[in-house]
């Protein structure tokens, strides 16, 4: 039986890493290294789970249309309103001066806004 992507075991996982990083090229070794590095700082930082969590909604199909939660003029509207936000936030997408954005969450635990897409955007022409 094949285990899902979300199923890993952490250590097993690392150990596989660091030998699979014997055996390449050292810039395979180095791409290697860092996702070891990455996966190591999910597990002291308590996200291995939003991990799990993540890699879980990956599998399952994408909508071909998506509706922004909000939609704001203006920059200085959408950080006023993002401002109030909970960290349960992340993740809602927003549409900002006809452009499309995600609410992300920085490292020290703040919300921002960074560029996204809706799916139906993905096939279409880009406007000039």
């Amino acid at each position: 039986m094949t285990t899902r992507p979300e199923d890993f075991e952490f250590e097993a996982l690392c150990q596989t890493l660091e030998s699979a990083g014997e055996h390449v090229p050292e810039a395979a070794r180095h791409a290697i290294s860092a996702a070891a590095n990455a996966l190591h700082y999910l597990y002291v930082t308590d996200q291995l789970t939003a991990l799990r969590e993540y890699l879980r909604d990956t599998d399952s199909v994408a909508p071909s249309s998506v509706d922004p939660a909000h939609v704001f003029p203006d920059m200085a509207r959408a950080e006023e309103w993002l401002r109030k936000q909970p960290l349960s936030s992340w993740g809602t997408l927003v549409k900002v001066a006809g452009k499309t954005f995600a609410v992300g969450k920085r490292a020290e635990m703040r919300l921002k806004l960074v560029p996204s897409f809706m799916p139906q955007e993905i096939d279409s022409p880009e406007p000039d």
